[in-house]
């Protein structure tokens, strides 16, 4: 396993590796599953509750409490008739609170989103919170915070 080195300020011992706060990673795929686990060792997560990921997240809250971890898994559910763009604005509101200025020394500076294209809706929503899409992927995006 690839260990990343960063600033103390900006990461948290896992005990074998570090959790990287300054990015946290948003999975709507409701087929995410296992690709969890691999998330969740690098990043504070925040997946969209369903049947496949359901048994990941137990997954990751167990192996956290047996290995004595910082792992940070939030689930959420999906709301029939909101939008991509919708579910990322609204959990962007969670997330400043979780690991935004004032709360955490860095704050998060980027998001991976996992299950959801940049559209223009969801480019939108991030260029309002003074974000940008500096990434696509085959199966989601990466945005970061504009410099000031």
């Amino acid at each position: 396993m690839q260990v990343r080195v960063l600033p103390p300020q900006l990461a948290v011992s896992r005990g074998d590796a570090l959790l990287d706060l300054t990015t946290v990673a948003i999975v709507l795929d409701p087929e995410f599953g296992s690709r969890l686990f691999a998330v969740a060792e690098a990043h504070p997560v925040w997946i969209v509750d369903s049947p496949v990921n359901r048994p990941a997240i137990e997954g990751v809250w167990a192996q956290r409490r047996q290995d004595r971890v910082a792992r940070e898994v939030n689930v959420f559910r999906a709301i029939d008739g909101l939008s991509p763009a919708d579910h990322v604005s609204a959990l962007l509101r969670s997330i400043d609170s979780a690991h935004g200025k004032g709360v955490q020394h860095p704050p998060y500076r980027a998001l991976m989103v996992e299950g959801a294209s940049a559209d223009d809706a969801l480019s939108s929503a991030l260029r309002s919170r003074g974000m940008s899409v500096t990434r696509t992927t085959a199966t989601g995006f990466r945005a970061t915070f504009d410099a000031a």
